[in-house]
């Protein structure tokens, strides 16, 4: 059997493990095709078409995989397999195919803080004549709302779901059903319309159950904690935030199960147990430090100062708001680093005006 026949009934198992959030099984279908991460995968005996395919596959799994599992350097293989592919596909004029490139290289430049080059990304996959009844667009319009959450522009998320609502519920799959609803519940939870965030983590948590998403049910739990928090319902928050950090160790997401440390530290702190968030927040960041996901290193190292601050370990919590504003500097924005400073100080001065 060739090169071709291979990947033909291969492509077809990888898609259906990419669909429920599988990617170190979807990996495992297309290693014989890829040696060493140091290379370009082999695309000997393959046709224009497949060679871009499986440098396609290979970039978004690899992308994915490495944000849970913290392969080294995984976004920027990821975006370089994702260039290759893009630029065959538009060789090749398969412009479906080169705007699903691009919302997977606008997820990759998200992963690691990069949200101008995300945006770049994802405005040229919206540039492609695509009707927004196909997979690649709707997939389009959940990286927008995601990465409007990620820059705090919640009424604009809101409002765009609005606009989507009735073009997610004729043509999106299950997994992209439950990522609007997500994605809606966190934009209403930051608004405090509780209710409203309520319903839409639910119907989240049941449209990533349907997807058999493991991932995206156990980011919607974390998000359920985050919500019970917010309402004081502390022991349900704890329980939605055990069961998420249960399911992402489970399947090896170590990003996500720091995430939910952190959560469990942040529930901590609202119940004034400080010695138990330190602890929380503390396993968070040695998970979180052995990866990419530095925005998301960068709330824990904040919830650490907040944290130090409370029991008045002042010369610690300014190290660590040091630690958080290079990191936020280096890799993520002038802005956000400037925010930390800027914040930090408030909760220090707001701490020590009185002594």
């Amino acid at each position: 059997m060739n090169s071709s026949q291979n990947l033909s009934l291969t492509l077809s198992e990888v898609l259906s493990a990419e669909e429920k959030g599988q990617y170190d099984q979807a990996f495992n279908f297309l290693a014989p095709f890829w040696d060493s991460y140091s290379q370009f995968p082999n695309a000997i005996g393959l046709s224009g078409e497949e060679s871009a395919e499986l440098f396609l596959r290979f970039g978004g799994i690899i992308g994915f995989l490495g944000n849970s599992q913290q392969i080294s350097n995984s976004q920027e293989i990821s975006k370089n397999l994702l260039t290759q592919a893009r630029q065959r596909f538009i060789s090749l004029s398969n412009f479906e195919k080169t705007a699903e490139c691009e919302n997977y290289l606008a997820l990759a430049y998200s992963r690691t803080g990069e949200f101008t080059e995300a945006f770049d990304w994802l405005y040229e996959s919206f540039s492609r004549n695509l009707p927004e009844s196909h997979p690649t667009r709707i997939n389009s319009y959940v990286i927008e709302t995601l990465l409007d959450i990620d820059g705090g522009k919640y009424q604009k998320v809101l409002d765009r779901c609005t606009e989507l609502g009735e073009v997610f519920e004729r043509y999106a799959s299950d997994s992209h059903n439950g990522s609007f609803h997500n994605n809606l519940a966190i934009a209403h939870k930051n608004l405090g319309n509780t209710d409203d965030g309520l319903k839409h983590l639910k119907l989240a948590r049941m449209f990533f159950q349907k997807a058999n998403h493991k991932i995206y049910y156990g980011a919607a739990e974390n998000n359920l904690a985050l919500l019970c928090h917010k309402l004081g319902l502390f022991d349900e928050a704890h329980l939605c935030a055990q069961n998420a950090k249960q399911i992402f160790e489970q399947i090896g997401d170590k990003t996500h199960e720091g995430c939910a440390l952190e959560t469990r530290a942040q529930i901590f702190i609202a119940q004034g147990k400080f010695d138990k968030a330190l602890e929380f927040v503390n396993n968070a960041i040695e998970l979180l430090e052995g990866g990419e996901s530095y925005r998301r290193l960068v709330e824990s190292y904040r919830t650490k100062v907040k944290i130090l601050l409370q029991t008045n370990r002042l010369s610690e919590a300014l190290t660590v708001m040091t630690a958080a504003h290079n990191l936020a500097a280096l890799y993520i924005s002038q802005e956000l680093s400037k925010e930390i400073i800027e914040s930090i100080a408030g909760l220090i001065q707001e701490k020590y005006q009185n002594c």
